[in-house]
């Protein structure tokens, strides 16, 4: 086989093997280690590679498989997909964890409501319920200097039975469910923007229409399954997503924060 980076699997992080295995070959096809239409090695050889079961290779090559980054196909092997081009950017959770209680530290919460429901298209398209469940759901506007700059809404499966506390949303969200035991792979982020409709006008406090930027993160648990959904709704003159884009030559540590909005 080809030369690869360094490959680091610890077995004492809590993320499951199969998940260390995915995240190392997702890397490697997003950084044209394995280009499109390129076959990947055997899962024989990706066992030895990575030191660790076959079993294991499989079920991090499904994870691969589901996402759309790989095709297998019977009798040849594994390929890179042409879906990998277009493949989310892979970015730090705990990153965003710290930027969550910065922002927590920063501000403070408002009209807090913890209710069961059933859960609209939106929320069972997202979390793939099997139609109209119950999902717990938490929303709150968050105040800054008693003014409104935001609207979340977090949803989370009744099924997991799971009790979600006043409490615990002033913990950052990617982390709640991890609290409670449930092992988290990660997290989808998606950053988009959208116009404010009657209802968020009015928690906000701004005319119909008003740009807001919306902020939706999908989290899923060991196995690749979402867990938690949340969905953010900022003003936009009120929001800055900073981030530091470094060169990989470079050893420095990145300049000081511009001062935020």
């Amino acid at each position: 086989m080809r030369p690869h980076p360094p490959i680091t699997i610890d077995p004492n992080v809590r993320s499951p093997r199969y998940a260390q295995v995915y995240a190392v070959l997702r890397d490697w096809i997003l950084q044209g280690v394995y280009a499109h239409g390129e076959r990947l090695p055997s899962e024989s050889e990706l066992s030895d590679l990575f030191s660790v079961s076959r079993i294991t290779i499989r079920s991090a090559v499904e994870m691969l498989e589901k996402e759309g980054m790989v095709e297998r196909i019977q009798g040849r092997g594994t390929f890179v997909s042409g879906q990998a081009a277009d493949a989310p950017n892979r970015g730090d959770l705990s990153e965003l964890v710290r930027r969550l209680r910065t922002l927590d530290g920063r501000s403070k919460l408002g009209d807090l409501v913890i209710r069961t429901e059933s859960a609209d298209d939106q929320v069972v398209r997202d979390l793939q319920l099997d139609g109209p469940e119950d999902v717990v759901h938490a929303s709150y506007i968050r105040l800054r200097d008693g003014e409104a700059i935001g609207v979340t809404d977090i949803y989370v499966p009744a099924r997991l039975n799971v009790e979600i506390t006043p409490e615990d949303l002033h913990a950052p969200s990617p982390t709640l469910l991890e609290s409670k035991g449930i092992a988290i792979l990660g997290a989808h982020q998606l950053i988009g923007a959208t116009l404010a409709d009657s209802q968020l006008s009015s928690k906000l406090d701004v005319p119909v229409g008003s740009p807001l930027v919306r902020l939706s993160l999908l989290v899923m648990d060991a196995d690749n399954r979402p867990v938690e959904l949340l969905l953010a709704h900022y003003r936009a003159d009120k929001y800055t997503h900073h981030v530091f884009l470094a060169s990989r030559a470079t050893a420095a540590p990145p300049p000081a924060s511009p001062k935020s909005r």
